[in-house]
């Protein structure tokens, strides 16, 4: 039985690997990471290094004796203390309450370490993949792959021959979910090695100003780099399996690919974007997100704040538990019905889509 499956994967792979689809999503996934590592590297190099402090509104004072200048980097390196011990009584106690209003511009800061975890290894094999999985693109490329997958052969009419031949139906969709699950592995894969490829090419090429080709954090080291990155990506691979069931689910429930496709999109548009949106316009409503698949899969796949953020609003504790059932059931249902439906319903021939 198992051997059947993995032979009808080995057979999916051969199909999928002569279809453009599949190379087309690649090539998106990887011209986004690359897009976020190389600009990490421009933003670094036209900064000098100092982060998105140049963007932002630096407090000022002019007083009697003295005036001061406040930029965010300071803030966040304890520098302000230092700065206002010039200062009279009654003007330290007005600066530092102008401070403190002043203060919440600072949570957009990004240092120019930060900015060098984007484009120098080991930090920079993962931190482009975290960035790419917030914009939630690669949930939206692997659920039109899904549907296109399957679609495919209600389109051709081969599910029909498939089943002719003696081929169970759970085990050509089961062979359907591996294929789109092991696809998606490969594309987190092929991102690392061009990130690792394009980290070096940015520590060769000019300008070169004393950033090494491998930079770790305080307190990081290659081991526990490598367990991040095992972590996160293991983390990302899960979070893909509904958006995978939601595609074939889909297709299923309507035998064809085009309006699978398009139910598919419009959901995860609609799940993702538009509702919480409107939910968002009153604070009573605002539970109801608690149960939605994207605000799971963002507390699930939640790797940390910037520096500037945990340092004014305090660290953020994501509900991995609760994410991970949730994401669970979504998936558990999806494909629980999508087997029903596929075992029960006669299948049609070619419908030329």
């Amino acid at each position: 039985m198992i051997t059947h499956l993995l032979l009808l994967t080995r057979g999916e792979w051969f199909k999928l690997r002569r279809r453009w689809l599949p190379w087309i999503l690649l090539a998106i996934v990887l011209l986004v990471s690359q897009s976020f590592l190389w600009g990490f590297y421009v933003f670094y190099h036209s900064t000098d290094g100092e982060g998105t402090d140049v963007f932002i509104e630096k407090y000022q004072y002019s007083g009697d004796s003295m005036s001061i200048e406040v930029g965010c980097a300071d803030l966040l390196g304890g520098q302000v203390d230092q700065m206002l011990q010039s200062l009279s009584e009654d003007e330290r106690l007005l600066v530092e309450r102008e401070i403190s209003e002043w203060r919440p511009k600072c949570v957009d800061y990004v240092s120019g370490d930060e900015f060098i975890s984007g484009f120098v290894m080991p930090a920079s094999i993962l931190t482009n993949i975290v960035l790419m999985f917030m914009t939630g693109l690669p949930f939206l490329l692997i659920t039109i792959l899904s549907a296109s997958t399957l679609g495919s052969e209600y389109g051709g009419g081969t599910l029909r021959t498939m089943l002719s031949k003696g081929m169970g139906r759970w085990q050509i969709l089961l062979a359907k979910f591996s294929i789109c699950i092991l696809v998606s592995v490969g594309w987190l894969v092929a991102i690392m090695l061009f990130n690792i490829l394009s980290s070096v090419i940015a520590s060769i090429i000019p300008p070169n100003e004393g950033v090494s080709l491998i930079v770790f954090p305080d307190g990081d080291n290659w081991w526990s780099t490598l367990s991040t990155l095992a972590k996160f990506l293991g983390k990302a691979i899960y979070a893909t399996i509904p958006y995978i069931a939601m595609g074939a689910f889909f297709v299923v429930l309507t035998q064809s690919t085009v309006q699978g496709l398009a139910l598919s999109i419009v959901v995860y548009i609609s799940e993702a974007m538009v509702v919480p949106s409107l939910l968002a316009i009153s604070e009573r409503l605002d539970g109801i997100k608690e149960g939605f698949l994207s605000h799971n899969v963002s507390e699930w796949m939640f790797f940390g704040e910037t520096e500037a953020e945990a340092a004014l609003q305090g660290t953020k504790q994501a509900d991995t538990t609760q994410a991970f059932l949730v994401i669970l059931a979504y998936s558990v249902v999806m494909v629980v019905v999508s087997f029903w439906i596929f075992q029960r319903r006669d299948v049609a021939g070619p419908i030329g889509e």
